[in-house]
């Protein structure tokens, strides 16, 4: 049993493990490492791949086409296919989430990281809903006047949005869809891309599972754990396959430790090999390429060092913000440059031209406010979290305190009655 003083003393600990946790939790992309900076850096690129995927389709639908008419099932595909570039997402969080409870295991801070993930993704993706709700509400999206000239579905359709005939933008159902988006499907009609956030949310949910399962436990039982998850997930979860293969390369990186592939030639063979998977539409040689190419900027520092410094900061920090704004853009200021343009001078090549043009400087400029605000986010949600850990160490102290003062206070009437015991 603990005694009073055991209980202080515990009450202590807890205390300060609990600010080093908070301490140590990850600050999202924007806060990597040094070591995967060139990571970061991908993901960066990978967004802006989704950029130029939404761009073909909304203005140069005919480029995703399959040769000699389009660039699809090319070597060049992989420029323009999103579909990869999301996969890479995924792999990359489940690879990121993992990495630091497999290398410091830690099942305070793991639930401390659960607990965090929802209003982490929340306070950005709300803000992407209530812009696109703006735009419906004051019938800013031009994506339909641009549609009708590009011949494109998914832009006519707001980007697969789907939104019902007739429909009625309302602040209630932006503020619905700021939390439902996360929980379940269909509910991305302010903003298309955010399609995607179902998905990241029950993965992250899936990857800290199995770090709890397989934190603290023999390599032979990881193993073990590794093979019949990957079972589970093939047979059973296939959409959330690219977590869990993160997961497994962050406990294979933490076992290896920093090793490195001496020869640049074959980290850059490995690469390029995992690019033409890339171009697949076959998710599973999209993991395998995801898993490659990482692989390859892991374990060759020399292949990695062109994407660590500040440019590989800088694209690391606007993955996130670009992500969620540019196709808001596209459906409104770059279809009304679209539309104006072509109008006016009835070339395609100059509107699509103006239009690529307002896409990359209209989402950068709005992704830049996005970014300021996600860095705040996520500092007032470490800032509130530290809060409740010092507040829920304070009243475990003070339970015990009095436990303690209650204990003493028996032991004094038992010395005073001896009868009564």
């Amino acid at each position: 049993m603990l005694t009073g003083i055991d209980c202080h003393r515990l009450g202590n600990n807890i205390k300060v493990k609990s600010l080093q946790m908070l301490l140590d939790d990850d600050k999202g992309s924007v806060t990597a490492s040094a070591k995967l900076t060139s990571l970061e850096a991908m993901r960066g690129i990978a967004s802006i791949i989704v950029m130029f995927h939404h761009f073909c389709l909304a203005f140069l639908p005919s480029v995703k086409e399959p040769f000699p008419v389009g660039l699809a099932e090319t070597p060049f595909a992989w420029l323009m296919r999103g579909e990869s570039a999301v996969t890479f997402f995924f792999v990359l969080s489940g690879f990121v989430l993992a990495l630091k409870f497999y290398k410091r295991p830690n099942y305070k801070a793991l639930a401390t990281s659960t607990l965090k993930r929802l209003p982490r993704l929340m306070g950005p993706a709300a803000i992407s809903i209530g812009l696109g709700f703006l735009i419906l509400f004051f019938r800013l999206n031009y994506n339909g006047d641009a549609a009708s000239i590009t011949g494109s579905d998914w832009l006519k359709t707001f980007g697969n949005a789907h939104l019902p005939s007739g429909f009625t933008p309302t602040a209630e159902s932006a503020i619905g869809q700021s939390l439902l988006v996360f929980l379940l499907p269909d509910h991305f009609g302010y903003n298309s891309n955010l399609w995607t956030m179902r998905f990241e949310y029950y993965g992250s949910l899936l990857v800290f599972l199995l770090c709890a399962l397989a934190m603290r436990v023999s390599p032979v039982t990881q193993l073990i754990l590794t093979i019949v998850s990957a079972y589970l997930f093939w047979v059973y979860g296939h959409a959330f396959l690219p977590f869990a293969a993160g997961a497994y390369l962050a406990l294979l990186f933490a076992w290896s430790g920093p090793r490195a592939i001496g020869n640049i030639w074959i980290a850059a063979l490995i690469g390029l090999a995992s690019v033409f998977l890339l171009c697949s539409l076959d998710q599973d040689l999209q993991v395998a390429g995801s898993i490659g190419l990482m692989i390859s900027l892991l374990y060759c520092p020399k292949l990695a060092r062109p994407l660590s410094g500040r440019l590989g900061r800088l694209l690391g920090r606007f993955s996130f913000p670009l992500y969620l704004v540019h196709f808001l853009v596209i459906a409104s200021a770059s279809s009304f440059g679209f539309t104006t343009l072509y109008t006016w001078s009835g070339s395609y090549a100059c509107a699509v031209t103006v239009a690529g043009v307002v896409t990359v400087f209209v989402s950068l400029a709005a992704a830049t406010p996005l970014l300021l605000f996600d860095q705040k986010w996520v500092a007032a949600i470490n800032s509130i979290t530290a809060t409740l850990s010092r507040n829920a160490a304070t009243m475990y102290r003070t339970y015990c305190s009095r436990s303690k003062g209650s204990t003493e206070t028996q032991k004094a009437q038992a010395r005073s009655h001896p009868g009564l015991l």
